[in-house]
């Protein structure tokens, strides 16, 4: 088996009071060149999606489950992935990892089916793998990726609001930010340099 780091390619991250984090992304981007010089192709998960989930690991350790990955399905980008953490000191662990950035990466473990070398270029074409997990991990492989978005328990959200308030959004705004995520205000932000407000939330979340 094979395993391949990537960061996590813009995930949504999302925590309910128990600590449970709800997690929702692309684990694969499709068509660029990584750093193990693979490129990932359009359809390569399908079969194996169909057949199984992969199983959500830590550090690809096989004793150490964080979660679970309830679906996941290809569109034109990559590979979306959407599970969560479970209600146990591992996933509790995880989801705080998660929540801090100390943990902001995914390393697939899978198994070549069929593939293709482009001996000029000395890359790799990855047509078609077996799956077998998505482990949460330290470092990463495709720079691409990044984290967009992290939703913290409620005691946190209305420091959140307030922060997105002083920021300068206005309170529905704000409100529409901590209950569904950053996404859920396209085509709702307000006129008055929001992307620098954006880019400052960002900054100080680190998300």
């Amino acid at each position: 088996m094979e395993r391949k780091h990537i960061e996590l390619t813009e995930f949504e991250v999302k925590f309910a009071d128990t600590g449970v984090a709800t997690i929702e992304g692309y684990a694969s981007t499709f068509g660029n060149v990584d750093s193990q010089n693979d490129i990932v192709m359009p359809g390569a998960f399908k079969d194996s999606l169909a057949q199984r989930m992969p199983k959500m690991l830590y550090q690809h350790d096989p004793h150490r489950i964080p979660g679970v990955w309830e679906s996941g399905a290809e569109d034109s980008k990559g590979l979306i992935l959407v599970g969560k953490t479970l209600n146990t000191t591992l996933g509790r662990d995880a989801a705080e990892e998660l929540r801090s950035g100390a943990i902001d990466r995914l390393s697939i473990g899978y198994s070549p089916t069929k593939s293709a070398f482009d001996k000029a270029k000395g890359t790799r074409r990855l047509e078609q793998v077996k799956l077998w997990e998505a482990s949460l991990v330290t470092f990463p492989a495709n720079e691409r990726a990044v984290i967009t978005g992290v939703k913290g328990a409620h005691e946190n959200e209305r420091e959140f609001e307030e922060f997105l308030r002083e920021a300068g959004y206005s309170r529905d705004a704000a409100k529409i930010i901590v209950a569904k995520g950053f996404k859920a205000l396209s085509g709702q932000r307000e006129a008055g340099g929001e992307e620098a407000v954006l880019t400052h939330i960002l900054n100080q979340f680190k998300i």
